[in-house]
């Protein structure tokens, strides 16, 4: 005979609970098991060799341009390959100046320290040919740089100009007559060492 007791226990709601929840459990692990046989990892191909080292080398090339140009954005900011400067010389020693010694030679001159023109005052440079196996360079200036040449020598008359090429003093001829656009480094050299000078003392 069924009592009240067994009927409560039966008409408990709670009863069937646990068999739902462990069926709805059931179900979302079949779906979960279903979606990760689907889904395939992805595969990365390595690059071949050939490929990396092609742009390593392109990046590489790109450093290169782009720290040759540092500076870019004036033209007095990039650095030439051979240093150019022209400066007023003396031939007797005064306070302030710079000793300085012509080179392949014993001779010795005093330079003022303000710069006349520099790399930057050059509109193109060329290599001429003073004898049999000896050559010098040619330089053709700016306006600018040919105006402060003309007003410095003018008032220089009988007394050095010395052209120093990397800071040492190549030659230093006494001014005859005002320089105006044009100046030439003699020096003696050989076509090849010309040629460098040449090359080198314009901005690139």
């Amino acid at each position: 005979m069924t009592n009240v007791s067994d009927l409560l226990r039966q008409a408990d709601p709670l009863n069937d609970e646990a068999g739902r929840l462990e069926d709805a459990r059931d179900q979302i692990r079949r779906t979960v098991v279903a979606a990760a046989s689907v889904a395939r990892p992805v595969s990365r191909r390595p690059l071949p060799r050939r490929r990396v080292v092609l742009a390593a080398a392109a990046g590489l090339a790109v450093l290169v341009v782009a720290g040759s140009f540092v500076g870019f954005g004036d033209r007095g900011a990039l650095q030439a390959a051979v240093r150019f400067e022209v400066r007023l010389a003396e031939e007797r020693p005064v306070p302030g100046l710079i000793v300085a010694r012509v080179a392949d030679s014993g001779r010795t001159i005093y330079l003022h320290p303000e710069l006349i023109v520099t790399n930057d005052d050059i509109a193109q440079s060329w290599v001429t040919q003073e004898g049999a196996d000896h050559f010098g360079v040619s330089v053709e200036l700016l306006e600018a740089g040919a105006q402060r040449m003309r007003q410095a020598t003018a008032a220089h008359l009988g007394r050095p100009v010395a052209i120093l090429i990397d800071g040492e003093v190549v030659t230093a001829p006494a001014v005859r007559s005002a320089i105006s656009n044009s100046a030439v480094i003699s020096g003696g050299y050989s076509r090849s060492a010309a040629e460098r000078i040449a090359d080198g003392i314009g901005v690139r």
